[in-house]
């Protein structure tokens, strides 16, 4: 009896040895592991003159023009859907938060491509070489768009969008269309017409129908409109004659 007992106590013993053997050498395995640590994501920075520039779609629209967005240096930007312009500010941050603002623009109906609403609803940027990617409040929509070297897509000097003297609502203003159409005010009629662009890049507008009333104290100088040039969001405008009117300017 008192060898079984003895019998049962040493194999007691080897089995303790054993599991702790085994202990032993599940710690050192995990502390050997090869499986490196999780590492905080890092994040992407950009440099705000890398968004400087044209960027539209990667394919061709049938419109009047091809939508794009142009950022430009002085963090003032200008947009089109392809029929309408509208132009604003912008400020990104070192982690691609995007701030503007924006102004008024036409109003046609376009089978375009809303790049202007994707700017102006836009809160975040990231740019990959050639591509950029514009995306809205909390990831809802994103906007891919390419980098341009087309010299025929962009502002260029053609007209299109809002033009005013001042940010007053009784100011002089022109709204020019890419439909070869404008509407606008000499700060007491209303003024409509068509207007051409010229080989030298000047604009003649042809006057159609307009208002006919008498507004003491107003200078109506916009309604002798007959030419006019734009130069780094200006536009100057001049009479048949050649006479320097006024000039207005993009917003």
């Amino acid at each position: 009896m008192a060898q079984l007992a003895r019998m049962v106590a040493l194999a007691a013993a080897a089995l303790a040895a054993i599991s702790l053997a085994g202990c032993a050498s599940s710690s050192t395995g995990s502390a050997g592991s090869s499986t490196p640590a999780p590492t905080p994501s890092s994040t992407s920075s950009i440099h705000p003159g890398s968004l400087v520039g044209v960027w539209t779609l990667g394919q061709k629209v049938d419109a009047p023009e091809q939508p794009f967005v142009s950022f430009v240096q002085d963090n003032t930007w200008v947009a089109s859907d392809g029929c309408n312009r509208v132009r604003g500010t912008w400020n990104v941050d070192a982690d691609g938060t995007l701030t503007t603002t924006s102004g008024p623009q036409t109003m046609m109906a376009c089978d375009g491509a809303q790049i202007p609403l994707a700017v102006t609803e836009g809160t975040h940027v990231s740019v990959n070489g050639d591509y950029l990617t514009i995306t809205s409040a909390h990831g809802a929509a994103e906007t891919q768009l390419v980098r341009s070297t087309d010299p025929t897509v962009g502002p260029s000097g053609r007209p299109i969008g809002y033009w005013t003297e001042t940010r007053t609502s009784t100011s002089p203003f022109l709204s020019i269309s890419t439909d070869g159409t404008y509407s606008g005010s000499d700060g007491c009629n209303r003024l409509a017409g068509s207007w051409t662009s010229n080989a030298d890049d000047s604009i003649t507008f042809s006057q159609g129908i307009s208002t006919l009333m008498a507004c003491e104290g107003v200078d109506t100088w916009l309604s002798g409109l007959a030419s006019g040039t734009v130069r780094a969001g200006v536009m100057t405008i001049q009479s048949a004659d050649g006479t320097v009117l006024g000039q207005l300017t993009a917003l």
